[in-house]
């Protein structure tokens, strides 16, 4: 019983794993939470999404992997309030640190100049692959 989770599982188990083929927890499998997004800000021609964030509440990390992953046609930029604020408390790891890490860009509100910049030349491609 020690490898099952309940007495219901090793129950279950005694009548499907041997005599119907099936295996106990053989591996994860993902899934998604289906909920909505209300970013702070959007850029609908560029198809940019802007998040302003002063922390990361808990679960907001595995949140925003979960916006990129369903949205591939748009980008998530982050404005942080800090580039050296810590991604939790405890952490090893800054928010501009986990934003590289997972691929998003981020600024600050000091360099929000280089998001506006970072937009122009997005609107410059577009318009030569137009032409």
């Amino acid at each position: 019983m020690s490898k099952y989770r309940s007495n219901l599982e090793f129950n279950v188990s005694e009548l499907l794993v041997e005599k119907d083929g099936f295996t106990y927890e053989p591996c994860m499998y993902p899934y998604q939470i289906h909920k909505q997004y209300l970013p702070d800000f959007v850029h609908a021609d560029e198809k940019i999404l802007i998040e302003c964030k002063g922390f990361f509440r808990s679960g907001d990390t595995q949140k925003y992997k979960a916006i990129r992953d369903c949205l591939p046609d748009w980008e998530l930029i982050f404005i942080l309030s800090s580039l050296k604020k810590k991604v939790r408390k405890n952490s090893n790891i800054t928010m501009k640190e986990w934003c590289t890490k997972e691929g998003f860009m981020c600024y600050t509100i000091n360099s929000i100049h280089k998001l506006k910049e970072y937009i122009k030349d997005k609107q410059k491609c577009r318009s030569r692959l137009k032409s």
